[in-house]
């Protein structure tokens, strides 16, 4: 009983201090102190990363008295000049007010109007979820060189829009969904579902998010599993996730979310993203009692009693699992699978570029047509690699599909 009660005081202490150093943003807080208490070694690297370096950056971005921060982050929003902007906001508040939840809660404003009018970018992004204590992504110095020599409006609504559209795609839940990859993919999901040019820009546009579509991924197949607006009413803190999934799937996520950081002690508290079909591994075999319990029995409850945290073990216990034995094989094919479908060849015809000090989205025809191996269920573009983000050139494919071209 003592030990336990050591623990509570921990993480209230803990709590206390993080909160004391920025305002961390609901969920990240959870995140921090149970990563300290598994590993205390980690705790100043954490807070050197979390307090100090990202509240830092964030500062430079909204706080900053001149330069090319405070011109992009200081001038006000105008959507009547903004017609990316409005398009995407009016997609985004339509798609929340289609899964029955209210705007003003998950979005800071009953309308796009509300939210952006007279309000400057910085003011926008600081009631975000992250906007608290993050630098808002892809606003980096780096990624602002241009602006200096371009009008402010024009800027953000060229370069800007995916970012903040994905920032917002965060909601502002009290609880959001955990482990991160779960809430950032959802947020990809959802962004890519408002704003399609966050995936694949079109010829003259420029806000693309580097690798947002493998987060898409597992977020669409949340959605698929859920339900389109069920995946939303979870990113928004209305669905517990131990109800979404089941108490044994979200045990299994979290922890799987984890291991990178209990393995490594690193301050980045995501897990792998260009590997999306483990996630859908992870969350379709929980649909079947036996493949479960199995994977319970072999990694979850061995790492809950104080084993290992070995990465590569989950990874080559989840590639090792066949389409075909798992649910999603045995599904009749839904209108998420097709959207699933083309998220991947949206991914696979564009890549990252390194420009400078930051990314950049390039469309990109693949030299050759995609390949599409059913067995493995994944497609593949003739790429000679990865890309310079490190995008590989293979994206899952929807089971369900795959299986109904095996009945052809």
């Amino acid at each position: 009983m003592w030990s336990l009660l050591e623990v509570v005081s921990q993480v209230v202490t803990r709590r206390a201090a993080w909160m004391a150093g920025a305002r961390v943003a609901p969920g990240m807080l959870d995140a921090l102190v149970a990563a300290e208490l598994a590993r205390p070694d980690a705790s100043e690297t954490l807070e050197a990363h979390y307090l100090l370096a990202m509240p830092a950056l964030r500062a430079r971005q909204l706080e900053g008295p001149s330069g090319v921060e405070e011109k992009v982050f200081g001038t006000p929003l105008a959507l009547r000049r903004m017609p990316r902007l409005k398009d995407a906001l009016d997609a985004l508040f339509a798609l929340v007010s289609d899964a029955g939840l209210s705007c003003a809660a998950c979005l800071g404003a009953p309308t796009p109007p509300e939210l952006v009018e007279g309000r400057t970018l910085g003011e926008v992004y600081e009631q975000c979820h992250f906007g608290s204590f993050m630098p808002m992504l892809y606003a980096y110095p780096g990624d602002l060189e241009d602006a200096l020599l371009r009008a402010p409006v024009g800027f953000i609504d060229e370069r800007l829009v995916g970012p903040l559209v994905h920032e917002l795609c965060h909601f502002h839940a009290g609880e959001p969904p955990a482990p991160a990859n779960v809430n950032e993919a959802l947020a990809a999901w959802i962004g890519s579902e408002a704003w399609p040019a966050q995936v694949r820009p079109g010829r003259d546009e420029h806000d693309a998010i580097p690798g947002a579509a493998w987060f898409a991924a597992v977020g669409g197949f949340i959605a698929r599993m859920l339900g389109e607006r069920e995946a939303l009413r979870l990113q928004a803190g209305a669905l517990d996730p131990r109800d979404a999934f089941g108490a044994p799937c979200a045990e299994a996520l979290r922890l799987y979310g984890f291991l990178p950081f209990l393995e490594s002690g690193a301050p980045h508290l995501l897990s792998d993203a260009f590997h999306p079909a483990r996630w859908w591994k992870l969350l379709d075999l929980h649909r079947d009692a036996g493949l479960a319990r199995d994977f319970h029995d072999r990694l979850v409850r061995p790492l809950l009693a104080g084993g290992p945290a070995r990465q590569l073990d989950w990874d080559e216990a989840l590639d090792a699992l066949a389409w075909r034995d798992l649910p999603a094989w045995r599904d009749a094919p839904g209108p998420v699978d097709t959207k699933l479908a083309a998220l991947a060849e949206r991914a696979l015809s564009v890549r990252a570029e390194r420009r400078g000090s930051t990314f950049f989205v390039a469309r990109a025809d693949p030299p050759d047509p995609l390949k599409l191996d059913p067995d493995a269920c994944e497609i593949r573009a003739p790429w000679p690699g990865p890309d310079a983000l490190g995008a590989p050139a293979v994206f899952p494919w929807p089971p369900a599909l795959c299986a109904q071209t095996r009945l052809v």
